[in-house]
């Protein structure tokens, strides 16, 4: 009986891990695809974020948008240069100051940020609806499931490192 039971809790992690999987994948697929929101240009997800973060912080600059969103200066340069040759956003220098880069959406860009940001309320809506049919208990494990999720997530260079090692090592003396 020990063993069924063992067996049942490692078909339910099994079934558990695909559905997470498949929702990575979903989201990983949402994160992938261009959107038209009207102006006959189709905007990725990187730039859309960008737009995202000039509307939310308008006054910072390049470095200060790279470090909100995870990414770098570099990788900044790149997406202004796409929404610039697009016209979702111009670029400025403060007065009497070369280095320092400020981004400013145009109308365009207004507009886009506008789509963004109207997107992301009607996600939301969906997303509290669903929460707010859970009961207080079914909330709380939910947010500790996520929390556990979440260390596992950080382990997992680690568990990677560690079993490609012992990986190597068993070819080698396979080999050996």
């Amino acid at each position: 009986m020990l063993n069924n039971s063992r067996n049942q809790d490692t078909d339910a992690a099994a079934e558990i891990m695909d559905l997470f999987v498949r929702l990575l994948n979903k989201a990983a697929a949402i994160e992938r695809e261009p959107v038209d929101i009207g102006h006959g240009v189709l905007l990725y997800p990187s730039e859309v974020h960008l737009i995202d973060y000039i509307g939310r912080f308008p006054d910072e600059n390049v470095s200060g948008l790279a470090s909100r969103l995870g990414i770098t200066k570099g990788a900044v340069s790149q997406t202004t240069k796409k929404l610039e040759a697009k016209g979702y956003l111009e670029r400025e220098n403060p007065e009497g100051d070369r280095k320092t880069v400020h981004l400013r959406l145009t109308r365009r860009g207004e507009e886009a940020f506008a789509w963004h940001r109207g997107y992301h309320e009607a996600v939301n809506r969906n997303i509290v609806g669903e929460i707010a049919s859970f009961d207080r208990r079914d909330i709380e494990n939910f947010k500790r499931i996520l929390i556990q999720l979440e260390g596992i997530f950080d382990a997992c260079p680690a568990a990677r490192e560690e079993h490609t090692q012992a990986f190597r090592e068993r070819i080698r003396e396979e080999r050996a």
